[in-house]
């Protein structure tokens, strides 16, 4: 007896390119998060093709997501692979943890400003660019 449930089928890889344009030629990779150790091959990644401007997630088998990195034209500047944010091909380093502090106004006359913090990392790239993220 078989224990997947029949009335919902499981997602089924795809390969990259763009549905409008039928080609992997335009695309500019965002993300790729590995499924689980149990996934095997597996990723999900989003794209957007540059010719058209569709956005796309799917499942896809881990060595095509790799095949179309070789190809492509044009890179995302920060590419989110799995945990890590990538620039210049290697994972950006911890830097510090910042808090931000952000001013808004409630409408009233007279009102003082208040403040929210937003607790944030900031990720730094041997070659000197900085990018912070929410914590």
């Amino acid at each position: 007896m078989s224990t997947s449930n029949p009335r919902r089928p499981l997602p089924q890889p795809r390969q990259l390119g763009c549905a409008t344009c039928g080609t992997e030629n335009h695309v500019t990779i965002h993300s790729v998060t590995a499924l689980d150790p149990a996934g095997g091959d597996l990723v999900t990644v989003s794209y957007t093709c540059d010719a058209c401007r569709q956005f796309q997630e799917h499942l896809a088998y881990a060595t095509d997501v790799a095949a179309v990195l070789h190809q492509v034209r044009s890179m995302a500047q920060v590419i989110m692979f799995g945990d890590e944010y990538v620039h210049c091909g290697y994972p950006m380093a911890e830097a510090a943890f910042e808090i931000v502090r952000l001013g808004y106004r409630t409408g009233g006359a007279g009102d003082d400003p208040g403040a929210v913090c937003l607790p944030t990392r900031v990720l730094r790239c041997r070659c000197g660019f900085q990018l912070e993220v929410p914590a």
